[in-house]
C-alpha cells in the first residue's frame, strides 16, 4: 500500500471518528472479515474459568439447561435479519436476551461502559469480558459494541467488561497487543473482530493456550478456510459467528444478474485481502452472468478488489474513478451502504442495481429522494446484533454448552421500499436492523 494511502487513511480514521460521535479512547486495528465456504464442523469448546447460570429470563426451550431461552420474539429476529428461516438456536437465544425492557439504572450503566475503557457491572460477578475491536471510529462499530454491552449487562455472571480497539491501525501490532493485553489483564473470555486475520493467529492461539477463549462476531475470520496459516475455529479458537458469505456473495449475483442483466459492474471491498471482503467476493464474482463485466476485477483469486478500507471518503474516490472511465456502470456490489450513500451522493443516475449487505438508510432515503423506477437496491442485515450472539456463546461455553465451531447467522435480500427510510430515525447511519433501543441510540448521538 502506497505511503500516500497509509497517511490519508489516518487522517480519514479521525475524520470518521468526529463526523460518528465515537467516544471512546481506546485501542486496536483495521477493517473486516470473514466467510464460510465448507460445512459448519463440529465443536471442540474451549473451557473457561468461572462456573456461570445465566440470569435473563426464564430459560425454556432447547438451551434451557444452560439458562438460555430460545423463545425469542418473532418480531425481533425479522427485524435483525429478515424473513429467514432455519434459525440456530444460540441466535435465537441471543435475541432473546434482548428482548428485555431496560430501566433508566442499565441504560446508564450501558452508556457509561460504552464510554470506558473498563467498567464494573455492580453485579460483583467474577466474568471478566474482554472486548478487543479492530477499528472502532465509526457508527457501525460502536453500535455494536454496544449491542455487546447490553447482552452483557443480563449476565449477573458478567462483574467486568474491557475494551480495546485499534482504531484502525495499520500497523498490527495494535491489535496484537491489545489481545495480548487482554491476556494479562486476565479476562474470562474475549469477543470482538478481527480486522487484520492472519496476523493476529499467534496473539488468539495464545489466549486460547490461556484458557482463554476468542469468538469473532460479523463472520470475522481468522484466514479463511484453506488459506495458508488459517486458524481453524471450533479448534485454534472456540467459534465464529455470521453469515455463510459464500452464499452471500451469491445471493449479490443473483441480484445483479437480475437487476443488470447485461452490463458492466463495479465491485468493492473493505481493507485489502481482509476475509470478509474476500470470502463474498470469491463467490460472487464466479457466479455471475457471463453476460455481466466486472470493470475491475481483483488481481487474483485470492486478491480483493475494490479497496475502500470502509472509509466513506474512499469509497467515493475508488466509485468516481470507476465511473470516469466506465460512466455506463449499472450496478455495484459493497458490503457497506454508507459508504455507496457518500459514493454516489452526487453522480446522476439513470438504471442501477445495488447488491449490499448492511442497511444504513443514508442510502435508502437518498433513493427514495431520487424517486428513480430503474435504481434499484438490495440489501441482507447490519449485523450488529452478532456481537450478542458472541456474549451469549461464550458465556453457554462456561456452563458447559457445546458450542458449535461455526454459528451460521442465516440471511436473505431485501428490496429497499419507501418505508425503509425513516425521517425519525435517531441518526441515519445506524442500521434499522440493529437491536439497541432507540432510547439508547438516542442517548449516544444526542446531535442526531
Amino acid at each position: 500500500m502506497k505511503p500516500r494511502v497509509i497517511a490519508l487513511i489516518a487522517v480519514l480514521a479521525l475524520v470518521l471518528a468526529a463526523c460518528t460521535g465515537d467516544v471512546t479512547t481506546t485501542t486496536a486495528a483495521a477493517e473486516e472479515e470473514a466467510t464460510t465456504t465448507a460445512a459448519p464442523a463440529e465443536a471442540t469448546t474451549t473451557a473457561a474459568p468461572a462456573e456461570a447460570t445465566t440470569s435473563a429470563a426464564p430459560a425454556e426451550g432447547a438451551l434451557s439447561e444452560y439458562g438460555e431461552s430460545t423463545d425469542a420474539d418473532p418480531a425481533l429476529v425479522e427485524k435483525a435479519l429478515g424473513p429467514v428461516s432455519d434459525v440456530p438456536d444460540i441466535v435465537l437465544a441471543s435475541i432473546a436476551r434482548a428482548e428485555q425492557e431496560l430501566d433508566q439504572a442499565t441504560i446508564d450503566k450501558a452508556l457509561e461502559c460504552w464510554a470506558a475503557v473498563e467498567c464494573e457491572t455492580g453485579t460483583g460477578g467474577e466474568v471478566i469480558m474482554g472486548y478487543a475491536d479492530g477499528g472502532g471510529l465509526n457508527v457501525w462499530r460502536q453500535v455494536t459494541r454496544m449491542e455487546a454491552i447490553l447482552q452483557a449487562l443480563t449476565y449477573d455472571e458478567i462483574g467486568t467488561m474491557v475494551f480495546r480497539d485499534a482504531q484502525w491501525s495499520t500497523d498490527p501490532a495494535v491489535p496484537i497487543g491489545d489481545i495480548n493485553y487482554m491476556v494479562e489483564r486476565g479476562v474470562t473470555f474475549i469477543i470482538g473482530y478481527p480486522d487484520w486475520g492472519l496476523a493476529l493467529g499467534d496473539a488468539i492461539k495464545a489466549a486460547e493456550a490461556a484458557g482463554i477463549p476468542y469468538v469473532p462476531y460479523s463472520a470475522g475470520w481468522v484466514g479463511l478456510p484453506g488459506q495458508d496459516g488459517a486458524l481453524v475455529p471450533g479448534t485454534d479458537y472456540l467459534s465464529i459467528v455470521g453469515e455463510d458469505l459464500c452464499a452471500l456473495g451469491e445471493s449479490f449475483s443473483q441480484v445483479i444478474n437480475d437487476g443488470v442483466g447485461e452490463g458492466s459492474i463495479g465491485v468493492l471491498g473493505g481493507t485489502p485481502g481482509n476475509a470478509l471482503s474476500l470470502g463474498w467476493q470469491q463467490c460472487h464474482i464466479p457466479s455471475l452472468a457471463e453476460t455481466i463485466e466486472v470493470v475491475n476485477p481483483p488481481a487474483d483469486e485470492n486478491s480483493t478488489t475494490g479497496d475502500t478500507y470502509w472509509a466513506n471518503d474512499i469509497a467515493a474516490e475508488v466509485v468516481g474513478g470507476m465511473l470516469s472511465t466506465n460512466p455506463d456502470i449499472a450496478g455495484f456490489s459493497y458490503e457497506y451502504a454508507d459508504g455507496l450513500a457518500t459514493a454516489l451522493a452526487d453522480v446522476e443516475i439513470d438504471t442501477m442495481t445495488l447488491a449490499i449487505r448492511t442497511d444504513e438508510q443514508t442510502l435508502f432515503c437518498d433513493w427514495v429522494e431520487r424517486d428513480n423506477p430503474n435504481y434499484r437496491i438490495w440489501y441482507s442485515a447490519g449485523g450488529n446484533f452478532q456481537s450478542r450472539t458472541a456474549v451469549t456463546a461464550q458465556m453457554m461455553n462456561i456452563a458447559g454448552a457445546e458450542i458449535p465451531a461455526e454459528i451460521v447467522v442465516p440471511h436473505v435480500m431485501r428490496e429497499v421500499t419507501a418505508a425503509d427510510c425513516n425521517p425519525d430515525r435517531v441518526t441515519p447511519t445506524v442500521s434499522n436492523t440493529s437491536l439497541v433501543p432507540d432510547d439508547v441510540l438516542a442517548l449516544m448521538y444526542p446531535a442526531g
